[in-house]
């Protein structure tokens, strides 16, 4: 109840601002939120949030941008190019040091967590008829590994160091859409991804055979021991036409905040994406916000606080994780 009754209160605001006339441009928040490329998870959620929120608060303005995806976004964010993103924790935490992607640049400290956005698998991707059975067997092959900038190629560069396996596979760089067509015409081996359902797997499924390439016990052991922040999860079997359940390394991912983000409006888009019929929407334009969860708990583990906005919302709620 208490969530309606918010959203409500947002709803009656912007239209009583409305009646006076448009909102004056200085009253419109402009919110520029960094996904993916196309193909990507990220992409499909931030646009599916991005259009929502603009439609049913006026004075908000949400503004997709397209990015290589979680090192991108948390670049972009520490130079303040961005407003909003969606991060891996791993970046949170790397940021700030800073290290890995982040040396020899400015400390993150001013990302601030709004949530969960959900978690996900690392995997590759190939074709049955390839005859790819296992990770070793990527040896000498190509493999897309992700744009330029983007979570996926930290996910796949570090999988690939903890088997030892960098230097044995001919890499290449390119979107996740790219590499989907890529692998459907043969001109490629294999691509690594990150997150699930991915569109780029997703279609290709639906005319090709694939196989998402299973990780050994021991390979698991190794990624776990060697990068701490991944950790062993079930890939679901509906997640990918004729894909069974798959153990892979998984990792947390972040909806982050600029600290100059104002608290108000933190706090109205959380309360209308907590409505029950607009989370409803939100899940049926991208599965992965049904995870969307405070996790705040964790998010402090990475060295970074909760935005005051989402802080506020959360206990109010009662959702605060204490």
């Amino acid at each position: 109840m208490q969530m309606h009754k918010t959203m409500a209160a947002a709803v009656a605001l912007g239209a009583a601002m409305t009646a006076g006339g448009a909102l004056a441009q200085d009253e419109v928040k402009d919110v520029a939120w960094g996904g993916s490329s196309p193909g990507g998870v990220m992409y499909y959620m931030v646009g599916t949030a991005g259009t929502v929120l603009s439609r049913d608060l006026p004075d908000i303005n949400v503004t997709q941008v397209t990015t290589g995806g979680s090192t991108e976004n948390a670049k972009r964010l520490i130079k303040g190019e961005l407003d909003m993103g969606i991060v891996y924790g791993s970046h949170v935490y790397l940021a700030q040091t800073p290290e890995g992607p982040f040396a020899n640049g400015p400390k993150g400290d001013m990302l601030r967590g709004v949530g969960k956005a959900y978690e996900g698998p690392t995997y590759f991707v190939t074709l049955e008829e390839n005859g790819i059975e296992s990770v070793s067997d990527l040896e000498g092959k190509t493999v897309a590994l992700g744009p330029p900038g983007s979570g996926t190629v930290f996910n796949c560069t570090n999988i690939l160091k903890a088997l030892d396996m960098q230097e044995s596979i001919e890499p290449r760089m390119m979107t996740f859409a790219d590499a989907g067509r890529a692998l459907g015409n043969r001109q490629i081996d294999a691509f690594c991804q990150s997150s699930a359902p991915a569109a780029a797997v997703s279609e290709l499924a639906e005319t090709h055979d694939v196989n998402v390439i299973p990780y050994t016990d021991e390979e698991m052991a190794k990624i776990e021991e060697t990068y701490p922040f991944y950790y062993a999860a079930d890939l679901p079997a509906d997640m990918y036409k004729g894909v069974p359940q798959t153990t892979l390394p998984y990792t947390t991912v972040y909806w982050v905040a600029h600290e100059r983000v104002p608290k108000e409006t933190v706090k109205k888009i959380l309360a209308h994406m907590y409505d029950t019929g607009t989370r409803k929407e939100l899940e049926s334009g991208h599965r992965n916000w049904k995870q969307l969860s405070p996790s705040n708990q964790n998010f402090a583990k990475l060295g970074a606080p909760m935005h005051p906005g989402a802080e506020e919302f959360y206990k109010e709620q009662g959702m605060w994780e204490e």
